[in-house]
């Protein structure tokens, strides 16, 4: 494959549905010169770019090599399938956002393995990278592929593929594998790899045997475990206030501040909680300081206390006080993820509220008590109930609630169960709040190995479906306050047959890939058929994927030592089978879940940590703030902007939030809408078209304090990333007409690489005719859809005329003004003039406002 450019780049940009994925040059991106770093790493996010930005671990990582004077970290994300598909047309590879080099020429390339849904994509990527899938087919000219993230607890699946995984806390260990990098960069592969196995939390597949055993399954031989990294301090772990800031619309918006690390309340089906323990707490102080740099330094709207369960912070009444005071003070809102299943729990995510609301989210998992006890949820359908009563006394109107289905030893009543305690929760917030709404929404459960039900059978798609219908039925009797949202049965059923696979199941991935799957994260492009393919292809024992484990037999994971020990998973099994509930070791005696034996300070800490701090925290008092003065406006700044370069293949709506945040981060004093969704009084003349250029936009910044419009300009040219501009700036009246409905003309320019004499005598055609028609898409009054009208464009055109480029092809300038409220519009021109789009660069030269 040909390496990528930036112009070859642009010529097909304008063919792919988002071209704001590919482009880069995001706030805080990093960009190095080649010739002044030694090591070149490339973080792979395998799945969107709008999912993968805002991934807070490959942040992390992002930061801390970027960090180091000699280390350059890029990015890349999976393709969506239209550019995937342009760049194999193109022979082109993928290419990392920073650069626009290609992947393989980094050192290490390193995949953040957030599902089993996105192994395929790993694939994908590898293979459009131009590297050989298989490790062992790699030479030493290409880099190390490496993988790291909840799915590198059993690497097993993905083993054939890695040259090495990290297991754990990634903080450490990532600085320690670029030092080894740098060590041994022009030593070969295997040396390299050996001496990458010597960091703590390193596995490096190929350094160790396999051996088949008698059921058919592949597992690696080693003299001694790979013990998971553990980051000790999160007051001390690295966090990257300066988070790459997107002009994309994420899937989760805004800034994510981790406040807690773990969780010990034990699910028993729930990875991350037994993983990360024992619990890490980041003090308040510490959280609202990074908060406060954070939107700072990328004027996102939005901030999330992130956790499995941050309602148990230690010191969660003065977090929440601080936390919002700073979020409210810049106008930004602050959310808590799921709560915790108590009333205390309503209470902040009610104070949280006072700065934007939303819905209050509860995961009870199981509806029936008796399954709950299974799962180590202790509660009551009574204390259910009456934390939704709470939450709707409080002024909520919708709940949503999360359900799992096919957990070890329910029964139909225990299905059943879900619809019913959903109808009594309705019914008791329409006692209260006659427009209560409950939001269900229900998965499929998968085991998961280093949890208790690792030994559990998964149900298979069909038994999925048919609970599914069950349900359906029910929810539909209870009424339309109550919306049922499932989970694809398809996804779970692939998530069931990779996620305690061994090795054998590399070839399941490998020929799902060659029959078209990937994107198994996305219901709307799974392809379920390249997965039937692929089982009846390779044979894979499908039903034997999903079926319950012996509690006897060696399991893939068996070589990778994590924070619980094999003992204790055990333990509680058999406590699940009986029904029997576990308390939270923050509360009471420890429960030996083997945490302790590596982290024992840890857990003093943390159980220290929860007596004292819910104790002092108890005394602070939350009285939800006096509702924010409105910041009405006082002055009205227009300023003169223009984009350019990449930036051109923004969206309307994406370049106005980034001018948004461009005035965020300047610590521009904004006026702000009414209501609890405030936003900036920001506009614009015109929308500016994907594609297009302009050195002639002009923005209207209402200001709640009085700023001189030059200083104000100077804080945002500050503040802008490469490709967009601010110009110039003056006050207009506050009451002067609104900019769109001002406008009256436009001029534009036309860089084309067209010969001037075609041109030339294309234009002096068209102005020998008295008419110029085109067909427009309108809104249509009637319908309010679209129609299709023929324009003559003759009379909106009062200038157009051609010059010679000095380096070939031809300039085109012309002027269009306002009749019957139309303009002609650069695309129809192009057409008029029979210009090729796609090598026409469109600029803006200038707006005339009556």
């Amino acid at each position: 494959m040909e390496p990528m450019n930036l112009t070859e780049l642009e010529l097909f940009l304008p063919q792919v549905e988002k071209p704001a994925r590919y482009i880069g040059g995001e706030w805080n991106a990093v960009v190095k010169k080649e010739k002044q770093v030694d090591l070149r790493v490339c973080l792979v996010f395998p799945d969107l770019y709008e999912l993968g930005l805002g991934n807070l671990g490959l942040q992390i990582l992002y930061g801390i090599l970027n960090g180091m004077d000699n280390v350059w970290a890029e990015r890349a994300y999976l393709p969506a399938p239209d550019m995937a598909e342009q760049l194999r047309a193109r022979a082109l590879p993928l290419f990392m956002l920073e650069s626009k080099e290609p992947v393989a020429v980094a050192d290490a390339v390193g995949f953040t393995l957030q599902s089993e849904l996105t192994y395929v994509n790993v694939l994908n990527a590898l293979e459009l990278a131009g590297l050989p899938l298989l490790a062992n087919e790699r030479d030493n000219a290409m880099p190390l592929v490496f993988a790291g993230g909840p799915g590198a607890y059993n690497p097993e699946p993905l083993a054939p593929f890695m040259d090495f995984f990290v297991v754990g806390d990634g903080e450490d260990a990532i600085t320690e594998i670029a030092h080894c990098l740098l060590r041994h960069k022009n030593t070969p592969r295997l040396k390299r790899l050996e001496a990458l196995a010597e960091i703590e939390g390193v596995y490096a597949p190929a350094l160790y045997p396999a051996a088949t055993q008698d059921d058919g399954a592949i597992l690696p031989l080693l003299d001694k475990k790979i013990r998971a990294r553990f980051a000790a301090s999160l007051n001390d772990a690295f966090f990257p206030t300066r988070m790459i800031t997107p002009f994309a619309q994420m899937i989760h918006d805004g800034a994510g501040i981790e406040v807690l690390r773990g969780c010990t309340h034990g699910c028993r089906f729930c990875l991350a909680g037994m993983i990360h323990r024992p619990v890490r707490e980041r003090d308040a102080a510490t959280t609202v300081g990074l908060l406060e740099q954070t939107l700072a330094n990328t004027g996102l709207e939005a901030a999330t206390l992130l956790s499995l369960s941050t309602c148990d912070h230690s010191q969660i009444r003065l977090l929440l006080r601080e936390a919002s005071a700073r979020a409210h003070g810049q106008y930004a809102s602050l959310s808590l993820p799921s709560l915790r299943l108590d009333s205390v729990s309503v209470g902040l995510a009610d104070y949280v509220a006072s700065v934007r609301r939303s819905g209050l989210t509860f995961a009870p998992e199981a509806g029936a008590p008796r399954l709950r006890a299974v799962i180590n949820k202790n509660v009551s359908d009574a204390q259910l109930i009456g934390l939704a009563e709470e939450a709707f006394r409080r002024g909520w109107q919708h709940i949503k609630t999360y359900f799992m289905i096919g957990l070890p030893t329910e029964t139909d009543e225990d299905v059943d169960a879900i619809a019913d305690l959903c109808a009594r929760v309705l019914a008791a917030g329409r006692c209260i709040n006659k427009r209560a709404m409950i939001r269900t929404s229900v998965s499929t459960f998968v085991p998961k190995p280093f949890t208790p039900f690792q030994w559990a059978a998964q149900i298979g798609i069909e038994e999925t479906r048919s609970k599914q219908r069950r349900l359906a039925a029910l929810f539909g009797k209870i009424g339309r306050n109550v919306k049922f949202g499932r989970h694809a049965p398809e996804a779970s059923y692939i998530e069931g047959l990779i996620s305690r696979a061994d090795r054998r199941v590399a070839t399941l991935l490998l020929a799902a890939l060659r029959n078209g799957g990937g994107f198994e994260t996305w219901e709307e492009r799974l392809n379920f058929d390249a997965w039937r393919a692929a089982i009846a292809e390779t044979d894979y024992d499908a039903a034997g994927a999903l079926a319950a484990r012996s509690t006897d037999a060696p399991l893939p994971w068996d070589h990778i030592d994590a924070q619980v020990s094999r003992e204790a998973l055990l333990a509680e099994w058999q406590s699940a089978l009986e029904g029997r509930h576990t308390a939270d070791c923050r509360d009471g005696e420890c429960n030996r879940c083997g945490a302790n034996r590596r982290a024992a300070a840890q857990c003093s800490d943390m159980r220290e940590r929860a007596a004292a701090g819910r104790e002092e925290d108890a005394q602070v008092v939350l009285e939800s703030p006096a509702p924010q003065a409105a910041r009405e406006g006082v002055q009205r700044v227009r300023v003169r902007v223009g984009r350019d370069g990449a930036l051109r293949f923004l969206s309307h709506l994406e370049t106005a939030r980034a001018w948004a945040r461009a005035l965020r981060r300047a610590g521009a004093p904004l006026a702000y809408s009414q209501g609890f969704h405030a936003h900036p009084k920001v506009t614009f003349a015109a929308a500016l078209p994907v594609g297009e250029e302009s050195e002639a936009e002009l923005m209207d910044v209402v200001l709640c304090e009085r700023r001189a419009p030059e200083e104000l300009l100077a804080q945002l040219q500050q503040n802008l990333p490469p490709g967009l501009n601010a110009c110039e700036a003056w006050e207009v009246d506050l009451r002067a007409p609104a900019l769109m409905a001002a406008q009256v003309g436009m001029d534009y320019a036309l860089h084309t690489n067209a010969p001037f004499a075609e041109v030339r005598d294309r234009i002096a055609a068209l102005w020998a005719q008295s008419e110029w028609v085109t067909e427009r898409s309108v809104k249509s009054r009637s319908s309010g859809g679209r129609k299709t009208i023929a324009l003559n464009l003759r009379p909106l055109i009062t200038a157009l005329e051609a010059a010679p480029r000095a380096n070939a092809g031809t300039h085109v300038r012309f002027t269009t003004t306002m009749r019957d409220g139309k303009l002609a519009k650069p695309k129809e021109m192009l057409e008029l003039l029979r210009l090729d789009p796609l090598r026409t660069r469109v600029r803006k030269m200038a707006t005339h406002l009556q």
